[in-house]
């Protein structure tokens, strides 16, 4: 089953005239970024990481697939632009694999069939799964921490697992927690044990995560940075987004996910009033997810923001 996306990631990698339109300055400035930390110190720094509002974790993946293409002298152009995007197709091949074993394990083969075939078959994944845009890692990550996600009368997953997908999520994207809030707090009221949850598997990831992100950033940036606070400032407080335009307070509603969900749209609104009691937590994400966009970051207009949640409904 995983030749599958395998084979399609690894074709959508090939570049098409219409790959550009959507956020085409990122997937540049994290290959750039990336070849600044490579050896070669070559590279633009844009001002997202000169004042500290995005995180080094990303970027550091890439530089490391560049310094191994410098030590095997295979640091030419081609190996250098189509490496990043073949290595980004797999991990979206891998994520989308998992998602159809979690799938199996909350309902039965014949819809983890269907779910799969709908999450090859979308149009919003298959523009956006090879493109080395933090969106794209982030989207990786939660479908992977989600794969792991303990749900209630199927096999027990394995919350340490989930908790570390999602914190490296975090890392590259903080917005990752959106999505996933529904998801703790649902696991959290539902666990008799309330305060080992929180003191020894909660708190510890998150701990550690954070130590990690601020020792990577003081090395990059070369002084102590919270980076996460940085983009909560920017993001929420101050409205920086809308320096690249804003919409309609029902943009979200009206444009942003039926552009994400495309032709699924009839089927997700079918789902949701169809939707057994104990999965309906994970249509509470998607609403979460639209509403905290409409109303925190209202400024900030942009479908890829929904990504994430698409492994949900």
């Amino acid at each position: 089953g995983g030749r599958v996306p395998k084979v399609f990631c690894e074709w959508n990698s090939w570049p098409l005239p219409w790959q550009p339109a959507t956020s085409p300055r990122h997937p540049a400035m994290l290959l750039s970024l990336g070849k600044v930390l490579n050896a070669a110190r070559y590279g633009y720094l844009t001002w997202e990481w000169t004042e500290g509002l995005r995180g080094s974790l990303f970027p550091l993946f890439f530089a490391s697939l560049y310094k191994g293409l410098q030590l095997l002298s295979r640091d030419d152009v081609q190996w250098l632009i189509w490496l990043p995007r073949v290595t980004q197709a797999l991990l979206s091949a891998l994520a989308d694999v998992k998602l159809y074993s979690f799938a199996k394990s909350l309902e039965d083969g014949e819809t983890a069939k269907w779910v799969y075939f709908c999450q090859l078959c979308s149009w919003f994944t298959w523009f956006c799964c090879t493109r080395t845009l933090t969106n794209t890692m982030e989207t990786v990550l939660s479908t992977l921490a989600l794969s792991y996600y303990p749900v209630e009368g199927t096999r027990p997953g394995s919350r340490q697992k989930c908790l570390a997908l999602l914190a490296l999520a975090c890392l590259v994207r903080p917005t990752a927690l959106i999505p996933w809030t529904p998801l703790l707090l649902h696991q959290f009221w539902r666990e008799p044990r309330k305060r080992p949850l929180l003191l020894s598997t909660y708190l510890p990831v998150g701990l550690i995560a954070l130590g990690g992100s601020l020792i990577l950033d003081r090395l990059f940036f070369g002084r102590w940075v919270v980076v996460q606070l940085n983009f909560l400032k920017v993001n929420v407080l101050h409205s920086l987004a809308a320096f690249y335009g804003s919409h309609p307070w029902h943009w979200y509603f009206s444009q942003g996910l039926p552009v994400v969900l495309g032709p699924h749209l009839p089927f997700f609104i079918h789902g949701c009033f169809r939707a057994p009691k104990r999965h309906r937590v994970f249509l509470s994400v998607v609403l979460w997810t639209v509403v905290v966009y409409r109303c925190a970051i209202r400024n900030r207009a942009e479908s890829l923001c929904l990504w994430p949640s698409l492994g949900c409904p």
